[in-house]
């Protein structure tokens, strides 16, 4: 198991604050658990997630940049300079601090703001995007595992049944043709078999190269005590689509987009505006002596050939088309928190419906069995009940663990989805 390190940052931006928690094994105990212990490696090895780390970083430096634009400039300079007539050297040292005075610098520094927010936000949507890739790629896992589990077990029970058959024809009391029906349904199910384990592999090999570690020979799967009612309840629509539109990521960082725009049509818009400066200096000479002087300057430019102009037209324009963009963004949003909440609504149904099937293919199975041994039902009859078992206990189990990855999608798509999320899960596959 690996330890961690408890770390969150807090992200300001649009009069929100974005928590953004990385959660620990050392907040659960001395030990990761399952699921945090599997994102920790995902972290630490995939190399998306680690190239967005290095991305963030580069973009914070934007403010440091934009406020140089506030810091005085001091320079210096040492001359000696030699007459070739008189032969005499004469001696200069030189400091100057300015300090420019510029309005569009301030709108600068607000578009720099925005975009560190935004490189933050999208920091976090990866953050999300990789807690759900890991929980994904287990769930697939896990829905192989009971895949192998069901056919290893269909493939045991039609094995008996060609046992039972042969000693049948054997005795004269079953014929050759149901003898050839059973081989036929046995050699299939092995052929099965086959795609079964390499799906299985294929799996385990996505959740392995994500963290980079060999996985126990089967996981944890879904206990059997979970049920609908251990997932978060938001019954409303309408609740989340607020918690979408107060905590989507894509929607956060489209308002930040919003107002960047905004002040870089403010930075395009006082370009011709005059821009001052203050400047002093002081100058040593061995001929003249010492120096100083305070120089205030305003430079402008009165005609540019129309360029500023144009430019602030294409600024407000691009402000314009974000508003319009976050309109649309928002829609789509709607869209999805609805297919998501539906696909839930649809699961709970599905386990529901699922379970009362499992009652009654077993129970049919059970009376074909009882009249297959008093000559009343053919073996085609047995095995194709038999097939409806294992097909519906299968869709049962598939049911469950969509019915959690649909919460998830739910929750991401709402900007919900966090570390606490992986330390749900461990309650509920042991």
């Amino acid at each position: 198991m690996i330890l961690g390190v408890t770390k969150g940052y807090i992200l300001a931006s649009s009069n929100r604050f974005v928590v953004f928690i990385i959660a620990a094994a050392a907040s659960l105990g001395s030990h990761a658990s399952q699921f945090q212990e599997l994102f920790q490696l995902a972290q630490a090895n995939d190399p998306s997630y680690i190239a967005a780390q290095h991305t963030l970083n580069s973009k914070l430096e934007i403010i440091p940049q934009a406020n140089s634009a506030f810091m005085p400039e001091i320079s210096g300079s040492v001359n000696e300079n030699q007459s070739l007539n008189a032969g005499a050297n004469v001696h200069t040292y030189g400091v100057k601090v300015a300090l420019p005075l510029r309005l569009d610098a301030f709108y600068s520094l607000k578009v720099a703001e925005k975009m560190a927010a935004g490189a933050r936000i999208n920091f976090e949507k990866t953050h999300q995007d990789l807690i759900f890739s890991v929980i994904d790629r287990y769930v697939v896992v896990i829905k192989q595992q009971h895949q192998m589990s069901s056919s290893l077990a269909e493939v045991t029970a039609v094995e008996q049944r060609l046992k039972q058959t042969q000693q049948q024809v054997d005795l004269g009391i079953s014929s050759i043709i149901e003898l050839q029906d059973v081989k036929a349904n046995f050699q299939q199910l092995q052929v099965n078999l086959l795609q079964v384990q390499q799906d299985l592999s294929l799996a385990r090999a996505n959740l392995e190269n994500l963290t980079n570690q060999t996985l126990p020979p089967k996981l944890p799967a879904l206990a059997s005590s979970f049920n609908a009612a251990s997932l978060v309840a938001i019954d409303s629509l309408k609740n989340w689509f607020e918690l979408a539109q107060n905590n989507n990521l894509d929607i956060a960082h489209n308002k930040l987009a919003v107002q960047q725009a905004y002040h870089n049509y403010q930075v395009k818009d006082v370009g011709l505006y005059p821009r001052a400066s203050i400047s002093m200096s002081q100058n040593y000479s061995s001929s003249t002596g010492t120096t100083q002087s305070l120089a205030v300057g305003v430079t402008g430019t009165f005609f540019d050939g129309g360029l500023n102009q144009s430019q602030t037209n294409e600024a407000k324009e691009a402000w314009y088309a974000s508003q319009q963009q976050g309109q649309a963004l928002l829609k789509t949003t709607q869209q999805e928190i609805r297919r998501w909440h539906q696909a839930l609504d649809t699961s709970r149904q599905q386990i529901q419906a699922l379970a009362q099937l499992n009652k009654a293919v077993q129970a049919s199975l059970d009376g074909k069995n009882t009249e297959y041994t008093l000559g009343l039902r053919d073996i085609s009859d047995i095995l194709d009940a038999e097939k409806l078992v294992f097909s519906a206990q299968r869709n049962w189990d598939n049911a469950r663990l969509d019915l959690v990855l649909n919460q998830l999608r739910l929750k991401r798509a709402s900007g919900l989805l966090n570390g606490s999320d992986l330390t749900q899960l461990d309650q509920w596959f042991n």
